[in-house]
C-alpha cells in the first residue's frame, strides 16, 4: 500500500515536471517565432518588411521609438493555448503554402496579400482586436474628430472593434488584381 502512494506520487511529480518543461518549451518557441527576424526570414515577409509603405508606418517609425513586432500584431497573447495554437496552426500553413508556390512574381503575390488581408482582418475583428488591444488602452484614447469621438464611444461600449476603421496603418492595401495569374505551384 505505501509502495503505491510513492508511485503515484512519483508519477504525479514525473507529469507536473514534463508539463512545466513543455508549457516553458513553448513559451520560448512563441517568443522566438514571434521576433521580426524569424518572420522575415522567408522571402515574401522579406519583401513586406522591406517595402517603404511598412517601413514608415506608425507602428514602424514613430517619435516615441516605439515598435511591435510582428508577433505583436498577428499573435493573440491573451492566453498560452490560443498564442500557441495560433502560432502552429498559422505557421504549418504559411509554411506549406511558401512551399508549395511560388510568389517571387509581385502579381502573384498581390494575388495572395488580398486573402491574406481578408483572412488577418477577419481574425482581427473575431477576436475583439485583442492584439490591438494588448498595446492600446481604450479609455486613454481621446480622438479629436467627432467621427473618432463617436467611433471610439462605440469601441467602450462594444460595438465596434478597432479593424473597423484602422485599416492598412501598417501595410499598405492588398489590390485585388483580376488580370493577375493564380500561383503557380512549386
Amino acid at each position: 500500500m505505501q509502495a503505491n502512494r510513492w508511485l503515484l506520487v512519483a508519477v504525479l511529480f514525473a507529469g507536473a515536471v514534463v508539463g512545466a518543461g513543455g508549457i516553458i518549451g513553448s513559451v520560448a518557441v512563441n517568443r522566438y517565432t514571434s521576433t521580426d527576424a524569424f518572420c522575415t526570414s522567408c522571402h515574401t515577409m522579406a519583401m513586406q518588411a522591406a517595402d517603404p509603405f511598412f517601413l514608415k508606418s506608425v507602428h514602424r517609425s514613430n517619435k516615441e521609438g516605439v515598435r511591435p513586432r510582428c508577433g505583436d500584431c498577428h499573435i493573440p497573447k491573451s492566453n498560452w493555448f490560443i498564442e500557441t495554437y495560433t502560432h502552429a496552426s498559422s505557421g504549418a500553413r504559411d509554411v506549406f503554402v511558401e512551399a508549395t508556390h511560388d510568389f517571387s512574381d509581385p502579381k502573384v503575390w498581390e494575388v495572395r496579400r488580398v486573402t491574406l488581408a481578408e483572412e488577418v482582418r477577419a481574425q482581427m475583428h473575431a477576436q475583439d482586436s485583442v492584439t490591438c488591444r494588448s498595446c492600446h488602452e481604450v479609455s486613454a484614447i481621446h480622438p479629436t474628430s467627432d467621427d473618432g469621438k463617436k467611433s471610439h464611444a462605440l469601441l467602450l461600449q462594444g460595438g465596434v472593434t478597432c479593424v473597423d476603421c484602422h485599416v492598412n496603418i501598417v501595410h499598405p492595401a492588398a489590390q485585388a488584381a483580376a488580370q493577375a495569374p493564380a500561383p503557380a505551384a512549386k
